[in-house]
């Protein structure tokens, strides 16, 4: 399908000049930008934080200086939680970032977080003393740092070991003295107040709720991709908000988006700059689901590209299936019809349609494993497992049919567990064969 559409026509299409707009937002030329501190201020928040990320934290300091609150509590509330569970130690790389200028810019860092964030460091890093109310326990001689007195001399602080911070929590409790001595007081007061599980809880029941202002769905949500979808009828369209017709698709999720498939086709054809724009943020949601589903985490950003990709193949394996299902002729017609497609089913629901088309494999691959024969084969233990390449090869192939949400595997010699999603109903059609043919000999 890839000579659909004639490339020169593609490079003057209104989705073509978004991908290079997003593409164009990268962090090399930001930070080369002579007027850092309006690039910056720019970007969507989501934008922000996978250009920092690109770019690593300890050149990103720039940046980092310029990040309004929005921005950088959406940084924090994607790389510094483990699902449920906070990760202070990734919050400690971003505090150590900033430390590198100055107690000042740490100072105003932690303070520009979510209160309940600073609230949920402190309750994992310190421990808090009142020496006019609390017994105070023998201090440990055997730890490696001592106990402390706030500057104000009204607490004492033991360091909790059970993380090694690059920043220490004293050093920064003396920045924040330094720069705000009243606020700094007020926060070490309430930390004693509430249990830290309370405090989790709270902290993660406000970034739930800015993550979904940043296009992030729940994981109850997000798992809805991977759902059959409705025949006939599709489901109403996601309500997301758009604050202009330009493109806001992070640089990280338009790169898979330049690539031709079927989607890009059809978003080719797509001339309304305003609608346009809210397939795009249909798109980002999409992705966005679609790593939470995975359970994938957004700090490693090729991950997050090769799951991009997935999405992308995914939604274009849906679209085809749909045209299929109306009698459309393949190659033919397929980008115009497939155009209109996307003014009638959401990407949500295409991308379930693409899942869809890979439920017949699976359930192919499933039952193969009813045959004793190929049972012994794919539960023999590795030790005994063949050294030959290709058997790895059907292993993975086999493996990745099996899973949550059936992949291609198996088709990279170099690297046998490499998994990218089906991309048309003739990988699926390929797969078919290959598995038939892989049972046959393995049976007889």
């Amino acid at each position: 399908m890839t000579n659909m559409t004639d490339n020169k026509v593609v490079e003057l299409t209104p989705f073509r000049a978004d991908l290079i707009r997003s593409l164009s937002r990268r962090g090399e030329r930001i930070l080369a930008a002579a007027d850092l501190a309006n690039e910056v201020a720019a970007l969507e928040p989501l934008e922000a934080y996978y250009i920092v990320r690109e770019i690593g934290l300890d050149q990103a300091l720039p940046i980092l200086l310029e990040l309004n609150q929005e921005q950088l509590e959406a940084c924090i509330d994607l790389d510094c939680w483990n699902r449920y569970d906070f990760a202070v130690d990734n919050l400690d790389e971003w505090l150590t970032a900033f430390a590198l200028a100055g107690p000042e810019a740490l100072a105003r860092a932690f303070f520009s977080l979510d209160y309940v964030v600073q609230l949920l460091y402190l309750a994992q890093t310190v421990t808090v003393y009142d020496p006019d109310t609390d017994q105070v326990p023998e201090e440990d001689t055997e730890k490696d740092t001592p106990r402390a007195a706030t500057p104000d001399g009204f607490y004492l602080l033991d360091v909790k070991n059970e993380v090694t911070l690059k920043t220490h929590p004293f050093s920064l409790l003396d920045a924040l003295y330094q720069y705000d001595p009243a606020a700094s007081h007020r926060l070490l007061s309430a930390s004693r107040v509430d249990l830290p599980t309370q405090i989790e809880e709270e902290a993660l029941h406000f970034r739930n709720g800015r993550m979904q202002d940043i296009g992030f769905a729940s994981p109850e949500e997000a798992v809805i991709l991977f759902s059959r979808p409705a025949i006939r009828q599709p489901l109403p369209r996601p309500q997301i908000q758009t604050d202009s017709a330009l493109s806001r698709l992070p640089s990280v999720y338009a790169g898979p988006l330049v690539a031709t498939s079927l989607l890009q086709q059809a978003l080719s054809l797509i001339t309304d700059k305003e609608r346009l724009s809210c397939l795009e943020q249909e798109i980002v949601w999409a992705i966005n689901s679609a790593i939470i589903a995975y359970g994938e985490n957004t700090r490693d950003i090729k991950q997050i590209m090769d799951i991009a990709e997935r999405v992308r193949d995914t939604i274009s394996l849906g679209i085809e299936s749909l045209l299929v299902q109306e009698g459309t002729c393949l190659p033919d017609g397929a980008a115009a019809k497939a155009a209109e497609l996307l003014e009638v089913w959401s990407i949500t629901d295409l991308f379930r349609h693409g899942f869809g088309a890979t439920q017949g494999l699976q359930q192919e691959a499933r039952q193969s494993l009813d045959k004793p024969r190929f049972r012994i084969w794919y539960d023999l233990a590795e030790t005994h497992q063949s050294d030959e390449p290709g058997d790895r090869l059907e292993r993975a192939f086999v493996t990745a049919l099996l899973g949550r949400h059936p992949l291609c595997s198996g088709f990279n010699p170099a690297h046998a567990e490499a998994v990218k999603a089906f991309a048309c109903l003739a990988d699926i059609d390929a797969a078919h064969v290959r598995l038939k043919k892989l049972v046959t000999r393995i049976c007889q």
